[in-house]
């Protein structure tokens, strides 16, 4: 059976499980890339159905889920299938998910999950398994700019690439947010902060990046997008956990201090304007960042 396309040889296929809860009937496909101990797959595959189980919404009929065994394998199977799905992925992430051939799939990196405490580990799979509720389609992955963004991004010197790797960001992070509010929604929030926290730690070499980037106003504006998705991923635990306030300031805190005053306050512009559609909400997001991150330069 196919089950990832040219990766067939590599990849093993183990087994299914169906669940029926009431009404609620899914199928997880699970596939092992590599030696997986056993505790492992049992404690992930447990974590999704736990989610499906709980959803107010409807779940995805099948789930794909790939449990891989090292982080350089993982990444070997989402460079080869984003090229072949012509679409960006996010190789570092302990668990991922996307629907690029329109069924939901689920990565998850046995190596990079070990290396974070067990409620991140835990909440990490339980995003991926949230993304697969929320954005389980391949609509949710093809997003257009609007022709007079194009023209706007020309008009400031960026290249339809960077325009790509902006949009990219933004349609994450607004997806992200989605999934943050969907998983407090269903009860999650002591996981969910821990994970938010662990996001918005920064280390040393991610700030120095910032004095590579800071003449350069399109770097400027991709290297704050990418810490916005962070924020924005925070945001619905904020009423649990004030902590996630302070977090959200150190991590901005090696910008000047205009420009992380507008990342945060643009951060949660996008999180009260967020209508829980991530789809149609997308590219009012992306005019929101561009008119405060690109347009405004240094204001």
């Amino acid at each position: 059976m196919r089950i990832l396309g040219k990766l067939g040889k590599l990849l093993k296929r183990r087994g299914k499980a169906v669940m029926d809860e009431g009404l609620k009937r899914f199928r997880l496909e699970v596939t092992l890339a590599g030696s997986v101990p056993k505790e492992e797959v049992r404690w992930i595959v447990n974590t999704v159905t736990e989610l499906y189980r709980v959803s107010p919404l409807k779940v995805p009929s099948l789930t794909k889920l790939v449990i891989v065994d090292t982080l350089a394998r993982r990444r070997q199977l989402m460079q080869q299938d984003s090229r072949l799905a012509g679409a960006q992925s996010e190789e570092e992430f302990p668990a991922t998910h996307e629907a690029w051939w329109g069924v939901p799939r689920i990565v998850a990196c046995v190596e990079s999950l070990k290396k974070l405490p067990k409620l991140v580990a835990q909440a990490s799979v339980r995003v991926a398994a949230g993304h697969s509720i929320l954005h389980g389609s391949r609509e949710h992955y093809l997003f257009r700019i609007p022709a007079d963004l194009v023209r706007r991004g020309r008009e400031k010197g960026w290249e339809p690439e960077l325009l790509e790797r902006l949009m990219y960001l933004v349609a994450s992070g607004v997806k992200n947010l989605a999934v943050a509010k969907f998983l407090v929604r269903c009860g999650f929030v002591a996981e969910q902060t821990a994970l938010a926290l662990n996001q918005l730690e920064i280390d040393d070499q991610e700030r120095s990046l910032w004095q590579m980037v800071e003449k350069d106003t399109r770097s400027q504006a991709l290297y704050m997008a990418a810490l916005l998705r962070n924020i924005l991923f925070a945001y619905p635990v904020l009423p649990y956990a004030p902590v996630v306030a302070s977090a959200m300031v150190e991590m901005t805190s090696h910008l000047p201090q205009n420009k992380a005053y507008k990342l945060r306050a643009l951060g949660m512009e996008i999180a009260y304007a967020f209508p829980g559609d991530s789809i149609s909400f997308v590219n009012p997001a992306f005019e929101m960042l561009w008119r405060r991150l690109v347009e405004e330069g240094e204001g």
